[in-house]
């Protein structure tokens, strides 16, 4: 579970509401050893509107990538976690910066995951700083809608390489 970052004194119902469902679907996100893929996905889904939508970003390194091209529904949301989870060892995300606008139901998260790859070697030589932006689109009943993921390419690139050298079957998988 991340560090919370409080929402400011004095915030609406509706700011804490946007503020607090951001930061449960990022802690949903968190290791769980209760689950083969150590991730609850049902934990996740419970925050998502029915016509959730995930993409990702930035423009140039998403067209570099054809897995991360188009738009996501949560089952093919889903199933990119499940190609990336068994090639990490651990992973830990702190939420870094929080901003909230009430009108358009956004929310816009900065977050540090630091991913490690499984394998062999000094632990340092296999993690990685992932530092994230994740836009957030809720609807009028707090669900999330829409999802569009800012990856840090270049720790991406780095993930993925690391799985190279670790001799990792989905290397290829990896968001770059």
């Amino acid at each position: 579970m991340s560090e919370r970052i409080p929402p400011p004194p004095g915030a609406s119902k509706l700011y804490v509401q946007l503020h607090d469902t951001a930061l449960a679907f990022v802690d949903a996100q968190a290791q769980d050893a209760e689950h083969p893929l150590r991730m609850n996905f049902d934990r996740i889904q419970a925050l998502l509107a029915p016509d959730f939508q995930h993409t990702w970003g930035h423009n140039h390194a998403v067209s570099l990538n054809p897995r991360l091209q188009g738009t996501h529904s949560f089952l093919l949301f889903t199933k990119h976690l499940e190609a990336m989870l068994p090639n990490l060892e651990s992973w830990d995300t702190t939420v870094t910066d929080v901003v909230v606008d009430e009108v358009r139901r956004k929310v816009m998260l900065r977050l540090s995951m630091r991913m490690r790859v499984k394998g062999k070697g000094k632990v340092e030589a296999r993690e990685v700083e992932n530092d994230l932006l994740w836009a957030l689109e809720m609807d009028k009943e707090g669900k999330i809608r829409r999802s569009t993921e800012f990856i840090d390419a270049v720790a991406a690139g780095r993930i993925k390489e690391i799985m190279g050298e670790q001799g990792s079957k989905s290397a290829e998988d990896v968001e770059s």
